[in-house]
């Protein structure tokens, strides 16, 4: 028994040695906290203290500064406003979803112009127009250098304000300051402007319309020019497979395919026949124009109301012509009391014995629906001679109709033969001394009343 417990009294130390008993968690937790700690402290060492070759890592930090900047000279294009097409501006933001300069989308918008110029969609500057300070933070947080950093500006700041600088820059070549063109210069733009001002930057916005017609004018002559809906004939002496021929110069390579000349040569086709239809309709709306210059549109009579508005221009001329021939007579245009209602004219002529004096008569005439209305008329006419200048001055006649009188029976042909009204209406000399008469055109309006 006691040799045994003296035994493993003796192996227990070498156990001990050999195999160590395992961590417990909280030393397991310790430990890693520790590693962790060591690893943070190894972090936070400042790069001096890192055994960096100076040379090598400065040549590539500067290598990646430069190639970011370089990457952000061409505005992407979120950050370009479409009218001016440069960066945005102090950015906005449509209601339909596109972004604009605040002053070129100011300047687009006016009382006839409220709709978005990427997609025609109906705006208002003051309800659908956003300031977009999202947009404008990102551009601010881009960085570029000054144009003239070879010349030994180094500036480095946003878009905008490298922009402003630009034209301010000490360090500007004497070449620079010359004036500047447009870009659209090589399509004969022929605007000039002075650097340090931003006269380029208002052309640009401001005459978007006149270089679309230029790039258009300029497309068409190109394509025009060396359009060639023909392949020449292969011969032994070629250049790129067509023949050489001095007078007529070989198609640009975009020609080169049959299928797309045959597309070309539909497209000319349809370019000129657009055009022509374009000629046709432009000669119609000029003789439209013409046609509603010389002559005003007139309502259909059945909606009249019982009213005639007769103005006899070349009042003069009239006057000799009536005078010339006692069955010379002149008609106003015909008018009805109501849509079923019934149908009058009124007559203008010149008794022989009174050369001086005009005679006004209203006259029934047929109309479809004489046999549904009461006869004779009952009514009331007023006539006016409505003096241009002054109201008070116009000459008022009214005339209360009467059974008895023919005039107002119905009519038996289309025109009633008897008419009812004066036959000394007004003296021609008065007419043109109290200026009734004036630019020529007199103004006698006429209103027939169901009584």
């Amino acid at each position: 028994m006691h040799s045994l417990g003296k035994t493993s009294a003796q192996k227990q130390p070498q156990q001990f040695r050999q195999q160590p008993t395992p961590p417990t968690d909280i030393q397991q937790r310790q430990q890693r906290k520790g590693d962790e700690n060591i690893k943070r402290e190894t972090i936070r060492q400042p790069p001096n203290s890192l055994p960096l070759r100076s040379s090598d890592n400065l040549s590539i930090t500067n290598t990646k500064s430069s190639s970011s900047l370089e990457d952000h000279t061409d505005p992407d294009g979120r950050y370009l406003c479409a009218i001016c097409i440069n960066w945005l501006n102090e950015p906005v933001l449509t209601s339909c979803g596109h972004r604009f300069c605040k002053s070129c989308l100011s300047s687009w918008l006016g009382p006839e112009r409220q709709w978005c110029p990427m997609d025609n969609e109906k705006i208002s500057g003051e309800q659908d127009v956003f300031p977009d300070n999202y947009t404008r933070r990102e551009i601010e947080q881009i960085k570029l250098q000054c144009p003239n950093v070879n010349l030994g500006c180094n500036l480095v700041a946003s878009p905008i304000e490298v922009e402003r600088h630009r034209y301010k820059c000490p360090y500007r070549s004497n070449e620079n300051s010359t004036e500047e063109k447009c870009p659209f210069a090589t399509i004969k733009c022929d605007f000039v402007a002075r650097p340090e001002t931003n006269g380029l930057e208002v052309h640009l916005k401001e005459e978007m319309a006149l270089h679309m017609q230029l790039l258009l004018k300029a497309f068409q002559q190109t394509a025009i020019s060396t359009w060639n809906p023909q392949k020449p004939k292969k011969v032994t002496a070629q250049t790129n497979g067509y023949t050489e021929n001095p007078q007529l110069p070989p198609p640009p390579p975009q020609y080169a395919n049959g299928a797309e000349e045959q597309l070309i040569q539909a497209m000319y086709q349809r370019i000129v026949l657009l055009e022509q239809r374009s000629c046709e309709q432009t000669v119609k709306i000029e003789n439209l124009t013409k046609q509603l210059e010389n002559q005003r549109q007139q309502i259909d009579p059945r909606y009249s109301g019982g009213t005639i508005l007769w103005e006899i221009v070349n009042f003069q001329k009239l006057v000799e012509h009536l005078r010339s021939n006692a069955n010379n007579l002149v008609y106003s245009r015909e008018c009805y009391t109501s849509p079923y209602g019934y149908k009058f004219c009124t007559r203008l002529n010149i008794q022989p014995k009174h050369q001086h004096l005009l005679s006004l008569h209203v006259h029934l005439m047929q109309s479809e629906n004489d046999y549904h209305l009461d006869w004779p008329f009952n009514g009331r006419i007023k006539l006016c001679m409505i003096h241009p200048r002054d109201a008070k001055l116009s000459q008022h006649d009214t005339i209360m109709t009467k059974p008895e009188i023919l005039a107002f029976h119905q009519p038996r042909e289309r025109i009633s033969t008897r008419g009812f009204g004066f036959v000394e209406y007004a003296n021609v000399g008065e007419i043109i001394k109290k200026g009734f008469c004036e630019d020529d055109r007199l103004v006698i309006k006429i209103e027939i009343n169901i009584v």
